[in-house]
């Protein structure tokens, strides 16, 4: 066997192909590893997000009931509001009005004296 350039270029590209074939199969098997716990990980991570979910739909729930009270008891207060608010409407036109009458007839009364007694209302 001669050893020329040839053969040592030969050579060499065989032990290339060689550790790179080892390189790569090292690398795919690291790949697999990573994968397999990827594949864990996801399996625990979807063990545990199916009772999550659940718990979160339960208080989203009771959430909304709340929300549902709340929207009672605002139109509860809006209703009583309204209710006073009438009560005091009529409250106050029940007083104010015999009030004014009454301040307009002592008005009148302390006009009518107040003439009488100073004269000005005598046609001569």
């Amino acid at each position: 066997m001669v050893w020329d350039a040839g053969a040592i270029m030969r050579i060499a590209i065989g032990i290339f192909f060689l550790a790179f074939g080892a390189g790569l199969g090292y690398a795919l098997f690291r790949l697999a590893a990573v994968f397999s716990r990827m594949t864990s990980i996801l399996t625990d991570a979807n063990k545990e997000v199916g009772p999550i979910l659940t718990r979160l739909e339960t208080t989203l729930d009771e959430v909304n009931a709340e929300i549902g009270k709340v929207d009672q008891i605002t139109g509860s207060v809006a209703t009583m509001v309204e209710t006073v608010e009438h009560t005091t409407t009529a409250v106050h036109k029940a007083f104010s009005t015999p009030i004014k009458k009454a301040a307009g007839f002592a008005a009148g009364v302390s006009e009518a004296v107040s003439s009488f007694f100073s004269g000005e209302g005598k046609e001569e």
